[in-house]
């Protein structure tokens, strides 16, 4: 059980340091980045549809 809680740990820290404060920005990639979070867990919909999802996503936060 110790070494599930240590490996948790370590992802939330790598995940937070480089992915969340080199991408997360603004409100509009929070609510982008929400908008999936929300489509895997709460919809419970496949993750090749997210990843389409926040690909296109990501094209129209990014020009506008």
């Amino acid at each position: 059980h110790g070494v599930n809680a240590a490996v948790v740990g370590l992802l939330g820290a790598v995940l937070y340091h480089p992915v969340w404060t080199g991408s997360i920005t603004g409100v509009k990639e929070f609510a982008l980045a929400l908008t999936c979070f929300f489509l895997l867990t709460v919809w419970r919909c496949p993750a090749w549809l997210v990843v389409i999802v926040a690909a296109g996503g990501g094209v129209l936060v990014s020009n506008v």
